[in-house]
């Protein structure tokens, strides 16, 4: 079902690049602000300049800036910057990092290239929804300069076998020696890549492969532009199977470093917000704890206010549905539980499966989102009235700050609830996962140019 196999992976060649971590960039989606000026400024040939090139001054119509990677790309090629593996592998690669308590945690995976389905017609399953623009802004990048440079972050299962039986140990053990890579990105993650080559192990390791379903942990609109492009060369030249595949990170999602941090929601600019009358109408659904402050106070309440959120996170597989509430100008903090499954059966109605109705995010999106807010489903995957910030501070900074009108602090999606919903045929809102460390782009390049 998995269907994978080893590739030539393109990569920094490190008699040139003596510091790897200079030319790495985090995945292009969560490069904001001024951290692209950054990238560029670090090194020359920073793949930031393949990833997310800038517009020019002079450009006509936003598609320029597309050919300058293609030719950056063309360029490091041709001088000896990027080369290409003579030999088809694998590539170990191992994150370390610190998890949410403060241990150090190192997640486990290797990269290689999976052959492209359907969604719902064999063994690959999304879980979030994606959006129209990232998917239109990547196809141009891959029509320009027909490579991968960012791998789709997978997950696979094999609970019930043995430790020393599982991929993950076989292909462990295969990466000896030193790393051929080792690079450090801005939050302090040690990133390390082996080339396994001996075909054996990458015999048994593709072989073993076959039988496991994959779940997409990130990577979602990189999917599916990457089947666009397929059917793109299928069109130009139904031979070329250079696009069938596409360079794909796989974990087990049975690692002890998988770790899925929470994304928060954050609204504003809706026409008609009243504080009072949105908690009256919450209260239908919602038991509603306060937590009072004056300025002498905030600190200790807020401490009480994420306790008790935490508690509700520990309690979630046990059925309660809680997430945190802050509205701007108000002296309060709320953690809003739903108040039985009951009510969750009522709303949702006995179409829509156990395994969703029982989700924080989905929760919020439809009952409170869409129900009592009346954001639309369409306004919300458009971003209209609501936006998705990864850091607490942060989300509650832009409501004392007058910039938004509410910040929903949610609760981290379980591993398990990830595999159940896609399982299921469904998916989740978007940005309903946040799985740490994100994977460093520029460890390897799948060329698609031909066939391995």
């Amino acid at each position: 079902m998995s269907n994978i196999k080893p590739f030539r992976a393109v990569h920094y060649n490190t008699d040139k690049i003596v510091n790897p971590s200079l030319v790495m960039a985090p995945p292009y989606d969560v490069i904001k602000g001024t951290f692209q000026d950054t990238l560029y400024g670090r090194h020359e040939a920073n793949i930031i300049r393949l990833i997310l090139a800038k517009r020019d001054e002079g450009d006509v119509n936003g598609n320029e800036k597309y050919d300058r990677a293609a030719a950056h790309y063309k360029e490091w090629l041709g001088n000896g910057t990027l080369v290409r593996d003579e030999k088809p592998a694998l590539y170990y690669y191992t994150q370390e990092y610190e998890g949410p308590g403060g241990d150090k945690l190192t997640r486990k995976g290797f990269i290689t290239l999976k052959k492209l389905e359907e969604f719902g017609k064999g063994g690959m399953h999304p879980h979030e929804k994606t959006l129209s623009g990232p998917k239109a802004d990547r196809l141009k990048l891959m029509k320009a300069c027909s490579a991968n440079f960012s791998c789709i972050f997978s997950l696979y299962s094999e609970p019930d076998t043995a430790p020393e039986y599982r991929v993950s140990t076989l292909i462990e053990s295969a990466a000896t020696g030193a790393p051929f890579i080792v690079a450090t990105d801005d939050d302090g993650v040690i990133n390390r890549v082996w080339i396994v080559s001996d075909e054996e192990v990458v015999k048994s390791v593709v072989e073993r492969m076959e039988s496991k379903p994959l779940f997409i942990a990130d990577g979602h609109h990189r999917y599916e532009t990457a089947l666009n492009y397929r059917n793109f060369r299928r069109e130009a030249d139904a031979k070329d199977s250079g696009a069938d595949y596409v360079m794909m990170y796989l974990s087990s999602m049975d690692d002890e470093g998988m770790t899925i941090f929470p994304t928060h929601r954050v609204v504003h600019s809706l026409p008609l917000f009243v504080p009072d009358l949105f908690l009256e109408k919450c209260e239908e659904y919602f038991f509603i704890d306060e937590f009072f402050f004056d300025e002498s106070m905030e600190e200790m309440a807020r401490e009480r206010f994420l306790s008790k959120l935490k508690d509700a996170t520990d309690r979630s597989g046990g059925g309660d549905i809680s997430f945190g509430l802050y509205m701007a100008g108000r002296d309060s903090y709320y953690l809003l539980t739903v108040k039985g499954p009951e009510i969750l059966d009522d709303f949702f109605g006995p179409n829509v499966p156990e395994v969703y109705r029982r989700l924080d995010v989905t929760v919020l999106h439809s009952l409170i989102l869409n129900n009592i807010l009346e954001i639309t489903q369409e306004a919300q995957e458009k971003q209209t009235n609501i936006r998705y910030v990864k850091n607490i501070d942060e989300a509650l900074g832009e409501a004392k700050d007058g910039e938004c009108q509410a910040v929903f602090i949610m609760n981290s999606t379980r591993i398990d609830q990830v595999k159940a919903v896609a399982e299921a045929g469904l998916v989740m809102p978007q940005k309903s996962t946040y799985f740490y460390p994100k994977l460093l782009t520029g460890l390897t390049v799948n060329s698609l140019d031909g066939d391995e």
